[in-house]
């Protein structure tokens, strides 16, 4: 009796074990010519799973009273992978991302196709909102664009890529790498109950402390960057200023507001009478401060006036806001919103970006899909900070007493 009360437990185990922790860990579906790779260990997601339903078993009865409305993967006709193999492709831009499925019932993927309402575009490919899909040879292809789909189906039928999940992935819920050439840089990605921490090696550094300090504040933004920091931010806007203009830091702080707009338009009466109509329309605008720190302001003022930034009149045109003031300092030259003035934070003697959520952010995404908004009304801010090669991003979301992976 012993023996197979012995034998029913190893079988248990061993169930257990290739169910949800042995893993192939070659990456199939990753194209050669990948800049940006995004894995999640999908077993250890489903371990998270499992174990939150088992914390919180009142979440199946409530689940099944809102009808379950979201679609599984298994409902697709899809395979799940073991890691779910999310890229971009060098020289593509930035919105352009695509994942690559193995199909399981092709029958079953063109139902969930057709229920979920997508557009045939030809060529086995279709169309939904932002969403691409192309099914082909026994995969289906998934991206914010179909551009690529020709290469990258040339590219995985190569059979070339040698890429490994253990290369970019470490014990975390997923992973962000970026590739150039024979060098990787990996970051973590960690799922936790109410937020999600992407990051490399950062160790002792008081995050929480200042945190607290940035949570109680209300502006919108608030930021503080070195020179290096300010150098990527700009570069994110096509603006290489800091180097040229001798800019060594940079602080800002924003609020946002509604106000109202006056369109002005003009039609004619059947007699060619001319008619002015006014329409009033609700805009976001934001209120506004940044300090540009610098041993030689007079050399970035005189950059700004060469690139025609700044007017005779003392405004930063570069900012298509409200009407602003630049206003030299020592050591300073600060560009403030002329109807509502903000003030700066005080200096914390680190690098980060705090952005808070605001509703007014996404009052005019009409064609979000119900998932992302779901997903973005329940976010509460993101929070960026750096020191020399080591990074740290956290995306904290509302605390509820359901985690976040059965939230999401």
């Amino acid at each position: 009796m012993k023996k197979y009360i012995a034998l029913i437990f190893l079988l248990i185990a061993a169930t257990v074990y290739f169910v949800f922790y042995d893993q192939d860990k070659a990456l199939k579906f990753v194209p050669e010519n990948t800049d940006i790779l995004i894995l999640v260990d999908m077993k250890k997601c489903t371990r998270q799973y499992i174990s939150g339903i088992l914390e919180h078993p009142s979440f199946v009865t409530r689940k099944g009273k809102t009808g379950g409305a979201s679609v599984s993967l298994r409902d697709t006709g899809l395979k799940i992978p073991d890691f779910l193999q999310l890229f971009h492709l060098k020289g593509s831009p930035l919105s352009h991302w695509y994942t690559v499925f193995e199909i399981n019932d092709e029958q079953k993927l063109f139902n969930y196709v057709k229920s979920q309402k997508f557009i045939s575009i030809g060529n086995q490919t279709f169309k939904k909102d932002f969403v691409f899909l192309k099914i082909s040879d026994g995969s289906c292809l998934i991206g914010t664009s179909d551009s690529a789909f020709k290469n990258i189906s040339g590219s995985i039928s190569s059979g070339k890529n040698d890429y490994r999940a253990d290369a970019f992935i470490d014990g975390g819920t997923g992973s962000l790498s970026f590739i150039s050439g024979p060098r990787t840089r990996n970051f973590s990605i960690d799922l936790n109950d109410h937020d999600i921490e992407i990051k490399n090696t950062f160790s002792e550094y008081p995050i929480d402390s200042v945190l607290n300090n940035l949570e109680n504040k209300t502006a919108f933004l608030d930021a503080g960057l070195d020179a290096e920091n300010s150098k990527r931010i700009a570069l994110l806007f096509s603006m290489d200023f800091i180097n040229t203009a001798g800019i060594e830091a940079l602080q800002a702080s924003a609020n946002l507001k509604a106000v109202n707009d006056t369109i002005i338009t003009y039609s004619y009466d059947d007699h060619f009478n001319e008619i002015e109509k006014k329409t009033i329309q609700k805009i976001v605008q934001p209120d506004y401060a940044i300090a540009l720190h610098s041993a030689n302001t007079e050399k970035v003022i005189r950059y700004f006036r060469e690139k025609k930034w700044m007017n005779g009149r003392n405004e930063f045109t570069a900012i298509p806001f409200q009407p602003n003031k630049v206003v030299e300092k020592k050591n300073t030259i600060e560009i403030i919103s002329v109807q509502n003035p903000v003030k700066l934070p005080a200096k914390p003697g680190i690098n980060y970006i705090f952005v808070k959520n605001n509703p007014l952010l996404w009052s005019g995404w009409k064609t979000a899909p119900p998932a992302g908004k779901k997903m973005i009304s329940q976010l509460e801010y993101l929070f960026y900070t750096n020191r020399n090669y080591e990074y740290y991003v956290r995306l904290q979301f509302k605390r509820e007493k359901l985690p976040l992976i059965l939230r999401l």
